[in-house]
């Protein structure tokens, strides 16, 4: 028994050991330095895989004494504690069928003897119930396949995202270029129109512009009618609101001139 309140590494699996031997803390439960896991035995750090047992029984009997103190001593690892850490190693190393019988052994005798730690001893709380190595496989086989069909559906759903995506950018192109063969198609009847309007007498088509008769964009009207327009001289104040108001807001540079000349014109007649 150890009275020490301070040990070493190698002090500590040697104990380890032999509870793990012995399967019983007993001998141990008033060393302080081990009922209270003062060292903190932590596989995080590299160095201490140096003071690992260099063999499976060695392994399997730290592993042993360290759910057993885990237990009885009601050690807090939670996911890190110590024995999970040798578990994976123990696994790693257990290649033979007799070293993966005896892995099954243990693992039956941590589902018996482990404490209320629901990590021990493979790192998650959905291996808890884990009673033997074949049941264990087939957790993992099921986890592996799932991981699979989860990625599979990871990069159909990818495709389909990609596909989609291509679609409506194919779909935007053609209703960019319908919308462009449309307003072409559209701009043509319109300069018939106008082609039209400009046979007109000027009365005429001031009346047309006066009365809105026209039947084309009032922004598609050749500058050269405009000036024609602003040159008569026999406009009143009302002509040329109307003539005003025909002008959008939103039109090119040269109409918004235009609607400035009219503007213009109309102050001293409404003086």
């Amino acid at each position: 028994m150890l009275l020490k309140k301070e040990i070493d590494e190698f002090e500590f699996i040697e104990v380890m050991q032999a509870i793990g031997l012995a399967d019983s803390s007993r001998d141990y439960k008033y060393c302080n330095a081990i009922k209270r896991d003062r060292l903190h035995f932590s596989m995080g750090a590299q160095y201490q895989y140096d003071y690992l047992p260099k063999t499976l029984v060695g392994l399997e009997l730290l592993f042993k004494g360290l759910v057993i103190c885990e237990r009885d001593f009601d050690w807090r690892g939670g996911s890190v504690a110590s024995n999970i850490k040798i578990m994976q190693i123990i696994r790693r190393r257990s290649r033979s069928p007799v070293a993966l019988r005896n892995l099954d052994k243990l693992i039956k005798w941590t589902f018996i003897n482990k404490g209320r730690n629901n990590y021990t001893p493979f790192g998650g709380t959905k291996y808890s119930n884990v009673g033997s190595l074949s049941e264990l496989e087939r957790i993992e086989e099921t986890d592996r396949r799932n991981a699979i069909n989860h990625r599979e559906l990871e990069k159909m759903q990818m495709e389909a995202a990609e596909a989609t995506k291509k679609l409506e950018q194919e779909l935007i192109k053609k209703r960019d270029e319908e919308r462009k063969i449309k307003n072409d198609e559209r701009l043509k009847i319109f300069q018939q129109q106008i082609k039209q309007f400009q046979t007109q007498t000027d009365a005429d088509k001031l009346n047309d512009l006066l009365a809105d008769r026209i039947t084309f964009p009032i922004n598609l009207l050749p500058e050269c009618e405009w000036l024609t327009i602003i040159r008569n001289k026999k406009l009143e104040a009302k002509d040329l609101n109307k003539l005003i108001k025909l002008i959008p807001k939103n039109t090119t540079r040269e109409i918004k001139q235009i609607k400035r000349f009219l503007q213009i014109l109309r102050t001293p007649k409404l003086i």
